[in-house]
């Protein structure tokens, strides 16, 4: 009988001679994963070549965890035995007030190999234990009522009326935070001062890169600000900067294509700051590769969350670095509840082909979107459109990934020019183009009869407005 491999949650040892290395691996596995199974009587290829088990062997077993894992365990030490008659032993264990230490000595999780924590890890570990017990974002903060910006927390409460999850109305700050349970006397939490105070400290960066060397920079920028306007950014940032196709052979609103869902961005997002290690001042980094959109956030996931675990549907937990944050902006609609927008990034991107996994690196947490092959050949039924280029002011569409020809793809391209600059005029768009004048202005005149561009001002200092002309 075969159990299969050692991994970072198994560990098999041939006999109960290999008690003291079943108890470094119990605590790595610990520190690493928060549960895991230990075997005796079984080979290190997952053969079960069986042991003598007794009341006495248990007894031994169970005495080693409790004299050298500490804090303590309490696990399931179970004698099992094969079809064929084999006695082995199977010691399930689990904790959730880590760090553990085994004989004094702390070790986690590599592979199959339990290896000793550097000094980094172990203050990790122990600043994690602490927000256990006393999470950051609950504490208090040195922001008061004052520093809180009205029209977000307003907006905030508006957004969770309509979710139905907020059943009050807004009325002041200060009673607002208070029934939120964000206030404490006269000052906020620390998710208040996330959630709804400007940041002095910069909170995104996001930058354009010709390889993942990162030696050549095409573009970058940094914002500091209020949680949700920096979220705004980034969405704006990544959809403004890949390859999105609008379909003007519609009968009605033109429909945009974005490459990665507009949907799965967004939540991947918001998920890099409600769970993101607020206790550092890292910035949340957006790269965007040729083949690659890459969301980073300060701090991994918490002991006991698999990222792929998530991605594949098999846990759903809600267990979060910060509690009070997510329950918060679940109260407005800005989150589902934790564990399920993994998920929910999982299976949109699925839906348009779009490979996506989570990356640990030494900063954080990365999410990647893999970006397919920009010259692929994809019709308007492919995928599901984010919006249409008539709900889309704020949107900058480019790099249409099916050719439109003739009049169609001349008018796409028009359309492309003034989601990025209203201002434009008729002789840049025949510039960019390579048509005459003649030809743009009567190809905007046929736009705005069509219904999907308005002139607002004059001719010389006006501006251009992509229509909202959903049906009634």
């Amino acid at each position: 009988m075969n159990l299969g491999h050692e991994d970072e949650y198994t560990e098999f040892k041939k006999t109960t001679s290999e008690l003291k290395e079943g108890m470094d691996s119990i605590a790595a596995i610990l520190n690493k994963h928060g549960k895991g199974i230990l075997y005796f009587g079984v080979n290190p290829d997952g053969e079960v070549c069986g042991q003598d088990v007794s009341e006495s062997t248990l007894r031994k077993i169970s005495q080693a965890i409790g004299n050298s894992i500490d804090p303590a365990i309490y696990p399931i030490v179970a004698h099992e035995k094969t079809p064929d008659g084999k006695d082995y032993v199977k010691v399930a264990f689990f904790g959730d007030d880590g760090p553990y230490a085994c004989n004094g000595k702390y070790r986690i999780r590599r592979a199959d190999e339990d290896v000793i924590m550097s000094p980094s890890q172990l203050r990790h570990h122990f600043k994690e234990a602490e927000n256990r017990v006393n999470p950051w974002d609950g504490r208090i903060s040195d922001k008061t009522v004052d520093d809180a910006d009205e029209d977000t927390l307003r907006k905030f409460v508006e957004r969770g009326q309509k979710e139905g999850r907020i059943p009050f109305p807004y009325t002041n700050a200060k009673e607002v935070l208070e029934r939120l349970g964000l206030l404490e006397g006269d000052n906020l939490r620390n998710a208040a001062a996330v959630l709804f105070c400007p940041s002095i400290y910069t909170g995104i960066k996001m930058g354009i890169l010709a390889s993942h060397a990162r030696t050549d920079i095409l573009d970058l920028k940094q914002e500091a600000g209020i949680f949700f306007d920096l979220i705004d950014k980034g969405e704006y940032y990544i959809i403004s900067n890949i390859r999105n196709r609008v379909d003007t052979s519609t009968g009605g609103p033109s429909p945009v294509y974005f490459e990665i869902p507009r949907a799965a961005i967004r939540e991947a997002l918001m998920n890099a700051f409600a769970h993101r290690d607020w206790q550092t001042y890292d910035a949340v980094v957006v790269d965007i590769y040729s083949d690659a959109v890459e969301i980073t956030s300060p701090g991994w996931f918490i002991e006991g969350q698999d990222p792929d675990r998530h991605l594949s549907g098999e846990d759903s937990s809600s267990i979060s670095r910060n509690p009070l944050i997510s329950r918060t902006l679940y109260r407005s609609g800005d989150i589902e509840a934790y564990g399920t927008g993994i998920k929910r990034i999982k299976e949109s991107c699925d839906a348009a082909n779009i490979r996506v996994e989570y990356v640990r690196v030494p900063s954080g947490t990365k999410l990647v979107f893999h970006r397919n092959d920009a010259f692929a050949q994809v019709s308007p039924g492919d995928t599901v459109p984010d919006v249409t280029v008539n709900d889309t002011v704020n949107v900058t569409v480019k790099n249409p990934q099916t050719p439109l020809r003739g009049k169609d793809s001349r008018n796409a391209k028009i359309l492309e020019l003034i989601a990025r600059d209203s201002g434009i005029t008729a002789e840049e768009i025949a510039e960019t183009t390579a048509a005459s004048v003649r030809t743009v202005r009567r190809a905007l005149k046929e736009l705005q009869d069509n219904g999907k561009l308005l002139r607002e001002g004059s001719d010389k200092a006006g501006r251009w407005i992509v229509v909202e002309s959903k049906e009634q």
